[in-house]
């Protein structure tokens, strides 16, 4: 008489290992997709990163010049009524300071020009660039500010009188005269040393 070999139930279902190995299976499936996931949001940070700093250091970049290019002979006077010199640099009060021209588009759509007042302050970790539309201010005369560079360390401005670079310039350098060029110097985490350079216009 032959023995009878029951086959196994369709409903079994997995056995106690099968469960934990496929879990096990799971886990680092999951493991590893987080890893990468992870790596990715570093990386897309990192890049954004990279893009908001670049287009910082060419904005300040692009101001610079154009403030400098536009630069205008004319002293002005601050809010506690003293007078400044046409241009200023490296004193207590203003790291640079001059008047430029400037140009924006009217409600017509027509291009109109204007003389403002610039001053670049160097704060904690921070250049800064402020603006009036009025050159000879009075004490309650609005200002606009703009950070230029954050984030950065060792800012320095540097002045070409034609021989050399100096760390100051007033009027009482080169009787007056504006330098003949600019040069923004300071150290950024991602780049480094960074020196960004200006021609200054003649004043006209």
């Amino acid at each position: 008489m032959s023995a009878r070999v029951h086959p196994r139930r369709a409903d079994a279902g997995f056995t106690l290992v099968e469960a934990l190995v496929s879990l096990f299976v799971f886990s680092l499936i999951a493991a590893g997709s987080t890893a990468m996931l992870m790596q990715g949001v570093a990386s897309q940070r990192n890049v954004i990163a990279a893009q908001d700093t670049l287009r910082e250091l060419q904005t300040a970049r692009a101001l610079l010049q154009t403030d400098a290019a536009h630069y205008v002979a004319r002293s002005v006077r601050e809010g506690d009524g003293a007078r400044r010199p046409p241009f200023v640099g490296g004193d207590e009060s203003a790291a640079m300071a001059f008047a430029s021209a400037g140009a924006a588009l009217s409600e017509a759509g027509d291009a109109q020009t204007f003389v403002q007042y610039v001053r670049y302050d160097v704060r904690e970790g921070e250049l800064v660039r402020v603006t009036r539309v009025y050159l000879d201010a009075a004490p309650t005369t609005p200002e606009t500010e703009r950070v230029l560079l954050s984030n950065v360390s060792d800012i320095r401005f540097q002045f070409f009188d034609g021989v050399r670079w100096v760390d100051q310039w007033a009027a009482s350098s080169s009787e007056g005269a504006p330098p003949r060029a600019i040069a923004l110097s300071f150290t950024s985490p991602r780049y480094g040393a960074v020196r960004l350079e200006a021609l200054v216009g003649l004043g006209g």
